[in-house]
């Protein structure tokens, strides 16, 4: 073994210099290069953030609101359908896409929400998209009516504090890895009474619905299709639950030790005299399963459920606005944690509170970051930012258990809904034009150009 010895001498001559070339030794001596390496990395984020941002410029968007009919009878399984062919716009993007040209995946954003009271679905698709969007949802609800509308977000103050409106936030994420499921639609469904299905968002809508006129809430789900390459972390915590040995990922010079390595196996095999054979391994796969506690068993079968489906990345965000005088945060928070408490499973997953975006001011030193906190919520809610929490796989199922539209049976008054359903008229019937009262200023898929002699109707119309 060499004999390795480490000349201490340099250290002492260089903490014996004035710091300035103290600092200026180490550079010259090596010190540039982790220098150059953190300096080349950050150019490097620069480029493709320009890049992405001069992309993004170009990307028009569309703000659908959604009715389905009053006599909804469908269950949350049609939006799963739902999600699944939006799960089709992913892109495999490669090298000269992203980063030359800038391209990302595009995000569709489904959104909650209730102003004064009135509860609407909407999402913020691209436009190139808005068929896609458009035609999943028809084809689970046929009679359901989609317009477009204004940007609502507007409404609200952007600066922070303000003189009349008080504003509050959060982000929720996953307390376990992705992995790990939370509970779908499918434990909240049974026979013991003429409901079949307890939907978990109706208390949700009822809290939405009866907040006051000076109110607005919120909630956003963020929806970005992704590959599969999500699913190898599930798998590996599949295989080590149940005990199954990883193989060793080999290199190229492994490979290389392993040819000559295998030769001379043969050949000291075939000198040897000894016919004793390998025993094989007692400790089975299968053995190992039935070996596993009842708890450890629904996990893994939970975890490969989740994986036998399609995936997507999901952030879910809450925001809260209204008048000093009426704003009450604890109440709209804990309503809407306790909702989403319905879909925690000790043993599984559940959503948690990201406590780093959001705006607190409980102490001093939060209070010193509080309104900073509430204008970058404010505004990642508006542009429909992935930026905040970090983001989680969500499959479709669990993507459908948390975002759906009530059935016939949920009581909301103030959800907005079809007022019938939807049949050809006569032929030669003349149709007059007609809006349909909603807080939200709907836009026009192709608007006609106004008359020179008459002045323009203003697009803002009272709540229903």
């Amino acid at each position: 073994m060499p004999n390795i010895q480490i000349n201490w001498s340099y250290f002492f001559d260089i903490g014996a210099l004035p710091f300035p070339q103290m600092m200026w030794k180490l550079f010259v001596d090596g010190g540039w290069i982790p220098t150059l390496i953190i300096m080349l990395t950050g150019f490097w984020q620069l480029w493709v953030q320009w890049r992405q941002e001069k992309f993004a410029g170009t990307i028009a968007y569309n703000l659908l609101a959604i009715d389905i009919p009053r006599s909804n009878e469908q269950t949350p399984k049609a939006v799963e359908q739902v999600f699944s062919l939006i799960s089709g716009a992913y892109s495999n993007l490669d090298a000269f896409e992203k980063y030359w040209i800038g391209k990302f995946q595009l995000t569709f954003s489904f959104e909650i929400i209730s102003i004064g009271g009135y509860v609407q679905y909407v999402v913020r698709t691209p436009a190139k998209f808005r068929d896609l969007v458009e035609s999943a949802v028809y084809a689970q609800y046929p009679d359901a009516e989609i317009v477009e509308i204004a940007d609502y977000t507007g409404t609200v103050p952007k600066v922070y504090p303000d003189p009349e409106q008080e504003l509050f936030g959060t982000e929720f994420v996953l307390g376990k890895p992705a992995h790990y499921p939370i509970r779908t639609t499918i434990q909240f469904e049974h026979n013991l009474s003429e409901e079949y299905f307890k939907d978990p968002l109706s208390s949700l809508l009822e809290v939405l619905g009866s907040i006051r006129a000076s109110e607005q809430v919120w909630l956003q789900y963020l929806i970005t299709p992704t590959d599969d390459k999500w699913k190898h972390a599930g798998e590996e915590a599949v295989d080590k639950l149940v005990g199954k040995k990883k193989p060793l990922k080999k290199n190229v010079f492994d490979h290389m030790v392993d040819i000559p390595m295998a030769v001379l196996g043969e050949l000291g095999s075939m000198m040897s005299t000894s016919s004793e054979e390998k025993k094989p391994d007692k400790k089975d796969d299968i053995f190992k399963m039935l070996a596993l506690t009842p708890g450890e068993r629904s996990v893994v079968e939970a975890i490969q459920m989740k994986l036998s489906k399609v995936g997507l990345r999901a952030k879910l965000r809450l925001v809260y606005v209204g008048r000093r005088d009426v704003f009450s945060k604890g109440r709209i928070i804990s309503a809407v944690k306790g909702a989403l408490s319905q879909f925690s499973a000790l043993d599984m997953n559940g959503f948690k509170n990201y406590s780093k975006v959001m705006p607190k001011g409980d102490y001093f030193y939060q209070r010193w970051f509080e309104n900073g906190k509430k204008m970058r919520l404010l505004r990642r809610y508006k542009s429909r930012s992935n930026e905040g929490a970090p983001p989680y796989i969500l499959n479709i199922e669990e993507l459908a258990s948390i975002y759906h539209f009530p059935a016939m049976h949920v009581k909301a008054p103030s959800l907005s809904k079809t007022e019938a359903k939807k049949a050809e008229p006569p032929a030669g019937l003349p149709m007059p034009e007609f809006r349909k009262r909603t807080p939200f200023t709907r836009v026009e898929k192709n608007p006609p150009p106004p008359p020179a002699a008459k002045e323009d109707s203003p697009d803002d119309l009272p709540f229903a």
